[in-house]
Parts: C-alpha cells; sequence; structure tokens
C-alpha cells in the first residue's frame, strides 16, 4: 500500500470519535520502528485528525446543542455522565478536557461538555491539540516497541495489540474494582 493511501486510512480511522482505532495506530508504529514511515509526519497526522475529529465534535454541539443534549438525556445514565463532565469542565477547564480523553468515550464526552457549556474554542484546541499529541505518541510508542522488539512490522503490530489489550485489561480492572459496591468490600473483609 502506498504511503499516501496509509495516512489518508490514519485520518479516515482517527478522526471521528467512537471508532476503534488502536490497532492501526499500533501498525503505524511498527512500520515506522521498520522505516517504511515517518514518524513526525505519522504524529502530525494522527494527532491533527483526532484534533479535527473534536473540533467536529465540539462545534456541532455548540450548533445543535438543543437536539444533542435531549438525545443524551433520554438515558439516565448518559445525563448523569453529562452532567458529571460538564461540572468539570467549568471546574478544571483545560486539565479536565485533557484527561478525560484517556477515559473509554472520554474522547466524544468531553469534547460535547465542552460544547455544550460554551467553553472558549481557543481553550478547547489547546486542551484537544495536548491531549491528542499524547494519545498519539503513546500509541505509536507501543507500536514502535514491539515492532523492534519483534523484528518486523507484522509481528511488531501483534505484539503492540497485545500490550495495548493488557494495558487496557488492566485499567478495566482498576475501573471496575473503583466502582465495586462498599458493602461487598466490607462484607468480605468480616467473611
Amino acid at each position: 500500500m502506498p504511503d499516501v493511501l496509509l495516512y489518508g486510512l490514519l485520518v479516515l480511522c482517527v478522526m471521528p470519535p467512537l471508532v476503534p482505532n488502536s490497532w492501526l495506530l499500533i501498525t503505524a508504529g511498527a512500520m515506522v520502528a521498520d522505516g517504511r514511515l515517518s514518524p513526525a509526519l505519522v504524529l502530525l497526522v494522527v494527532a491533527g485528525a483526532a484534533c479535527a475529529g473534536d473540533l467536529m465534535v465540539y462545534r456541532c454541539t455548540r450548533r445543535f446543542g438543543g437536539p444533542v443534549l435531549r438525545w443524551l438525556r433520554r438515558s439516565r445514565r448518559r445525563a448523569a455522565l453529562l452532567d458529571w463532565a460538564a461540572l468539570r469542565v467549568r471546574r478544571h477547564g483545560i486539565p479536565f478536557v485533557i484527561g478525560i480523553r484517556f477515559l473509554p468515550t472520554g474522547r466524544f464526552v468531553g469534547a460535547v461538555a465542552a460544547g455544550l457549556v460554551e467553553f472558549r474554542l481557543s481553550r478547547f484546541l489547546c486542551a484537544s491539540g495536548i491531549a491528542e499529541t499524547v494519545w498519539a505518541s503513546y500509541s505509536l510508542a507501543v507500536g514502535v516497541l514491539g515492532g523492534i522488539a519483534a523484528g518486523g512490522p507484522f509481528f511488531g503490530a501483534l505484539a503492540g495489540v497485545a500490550l495495548s489489550c493488557a494495558v487496557a485489561t488492566l485499567a478495566g480492572g482498576v475501573q471496575w474494582f473503583a466502582r465495586w459496591p462498599e458493602g461487598v468490600t466490607s462484607r468480605a473483609g468480616t467473611s
């Protein structure tokens, strides 16, 4: 596949939020390790496409806030998540918009919450730029390390995906344990 097509595929898979794309970024990282792709260009394309996607969600929410809010409020869980995120965007601003990017569906929730509370565009773009650059760097690094360890892009991508799955499983376990009902843990300690 010519490099231009791969960069185009990266843009198409990274720009829209809620599209699984870790495998593609890890594969690109493994190809960087193999010398087939430019690390700076991959980082620029991935972070730039993700920022463009964040901006799209933010602007759509600002423009169509009423219908978005009605749709989100149909579910108590979504409404509670949105209220939680909106309060923290108002309270913590840029650090929260950066941090929420790393939670499952956080990229979408953070952009929607920022749009609904009318967070300034310049501040949102700053936060999105930092968050997406860190995220893209981490994702590519996993692929590069896998490519170096495995000695080639194919096995490097497999190793990178395995490492990414292990990190996601660990994070999911910590998140699940943090939500464990308090009564269950206190009863378990008295048995």
